[in-house]
């Protein structure tokens, strides 16, 4: 090989091998951007924030006006119509101006490809809004949350579901419809791992919220970690200002 041959050889692949490494650093950025924190704020006792999103359960007429008021302005809600809310929330939330959409998730459905895409369209199209997704408890509203993180934010499935546990997934059903769809969608994953068989988060617990975030493991680590992770419960009103 001339010397001509290996000056054009390695004017070709220093484009292609820089592609690789920017490929590779953002993946591991993306996967390290959130963190996860617990809040106890208003009256809701079921509230997690990562990034643009809140995770809660049914929040009242006052805990919508919380919401607004620390700049969310979109609310997901997965809730059938016909579930009581104790008030009519689209009217509600139209009123003190956000938007309402609502995206119902029944967990006995069989198939829930168009379910979960739909959701993903919604946050990937309003990423930089700050949004509100609930149920009845936040169950359901973790696993819409879940699937997106695992497939748009490229965090891997055990520290995702870990997460979710932390924001409010508590339903082997409601696990098994994004095991389902993460499976639809080409995801690998040990899906013999249920609740409380995922990644050790480690707390950082403050005067208004608790921090998670994954634990550095060696795979000596204790249980017990684990265990006060998910023992940790924030206390006080934790309003951003």
């Amino acid at each position: 090989m001339t010397t001509n041959h290996v000056t054009i050889l390695r004017f070709l692949l220093v484009p292609f091998i820089l592609v690789l490494l920017a490929g590779c650093s953002s993946e591991v950025k993306q996967q390290d951007l959130k963190k996860i924190t617990r809040h106890q704020a208003s009256q809701m006792e079921q509230l997690a924030h990562v990034g643009n999103v809140w995770i809660a359960e049914q929040p009242t007429e006052k805990d919508l006006v919380w919401m607004r008021d620390n700049a969310v302005s979109m609310v997901m809600d997965t809730r059938g119509r016909e579930e009581d809310r104790g008030f009519d929330e689209r009217a509600y939330v139209v009123s003190i101006g956000m938007q309402y959409h609502p995206i119902p998730l029944e967990t006995d459905q069989d198939f829930v490809i168009r379910y979960f895409d739909m959701t993903r369209d919604v946050l990937k199209s309003r990423k930089d809004v700050p949004t509100l997704i609930h149920g009845e408890t936040a169950d359901r509203a973790a696993a819409v949350w879940m699937v997106s993180r695992v497939l748009d934010d490229k965090v891997d499935y055990e520290v995702a579901l870990a997460e979710a546990e932390i924001a409010g997934l508590n339903r082997e059903v409601t696990l098994r419809l994004v095991q389902q769809y993460l499976m639809e969608r080409g995801v690998s994953f040990d899906y013999t791992k249920g609740l409380g068989g995922a990644a050790t988060m480690k707390a950082e617990p403050g005067p208004d919220e608790t921090i998670y975030q994954p634990a550095d493991t060696d795979g000596n680590q204790s249980d017990s970690a684990e265990e006060e992770s998910k023992s940790q419960a924030p206390t006080g009103d934790s309003r951003l200002d």
